[in-house]
């Protein structure tokens, strides 16, 4: 382990032998960070919740192995007995805010000056753009990306890229879904269902592959409802 001497660590944290934390970092108690974990300067980890009815308790913040945390980021503990919770090998880039209650997945990379609002979900290998807000209890599903500078008050697809403001949904996520070599059968069939779902139809149940897990999220508990789409043609 290697904490810089500035730094400012609470004996109650918990970290794995070879976690790094930067100068003038601040760990407060209740927070768990794995192993591989890096924290650099100026970043505040487990800081108390901003949420007007919270009464205070021993809440927690977990942060997943190899995860890395860059300069002046800001990451609350939970409100309630679940942690506040960011997965493995995330990158959460600098002056970055993650909320009360946030579940981060693993292999998410949140960019620079993004505001993750109390509750946000955000699924493994999402990607949200610089400058982006999103509001609280707000979905985004697994290996979605969002735009630079987005206003996100619905939530996001799987697979899927949203931009703008208020954001709406543009196409599927191809870049980062030639990064994950998805087959070509299921790009297809997922470029499919997005041309439905774009066009007001309803899907079908659907046993397996990507297309179901889109049906899965599209079926599960939402307080914010799903970002619209961009009709066919609109230019951007």
């Amino acid at each position: 382990m290697h904490v810089h001497p500035s730094a400012v660590v609470a004996p109650e944290a918990e970290l794995a032998d070879d976690v790094v934390i930067g100068p003038y970092a601040v760990v407060h108690g209740c927070v768990r960070l794995a192993a591989g974990v890096r924290v650099d300067a100026h970043a505040v980890l487990g800081g108390d919740p901003q949420d007007l009815t919270f009464t205070g308790g021993p809440t927690t913040l977990e942060v997943g192995a190899d995860t890395v945390i860059r300069e002046a980021a800001i990451v609350h503990r939970s409100t309630s007995s679940t942690p506040t919770r960011i997965g493995a090998g995330c990158l959460i880039m600098g002056q970055v805010h993650v909320a009360h209650d946030c579940q981060i997945g693993d292999g998410v990379i949140v960019s620079q000056a993004v505001s993750l609002g109390g509750h946000v979900t955000v699924d493994d290998g999402v990607v949200v753009g610089s400058m982006t807000a999103v509001h609280q209890h707000v979905r985004i599903g697994r290996q979605a990306v969002v735009g630079a500078m987005s206003k996100v008050t619905r939530d996001v697809l799987p697979f899927c890229g949203v931009e703008g403001n208020p954001a709406s949904h543009r196409a599927l996520n191809v870049v980062g879904l030639r990064r994950s070599a998805m087959p070509p059968e299921d790009y297809r069939a997922l470029r499919r269902v997005f041309e439905l779902l774009r066009d007001g139809h309803e899907l079908d149940s659907w046993s397996e592959g990507p297309v179901a897990q889109v049906v899965e999220f599209l079926a599960g508990p939402s307080r914010r409802g799903i970002s619209p789409f961009r009709p066919a043609g609109e230019a951007v």
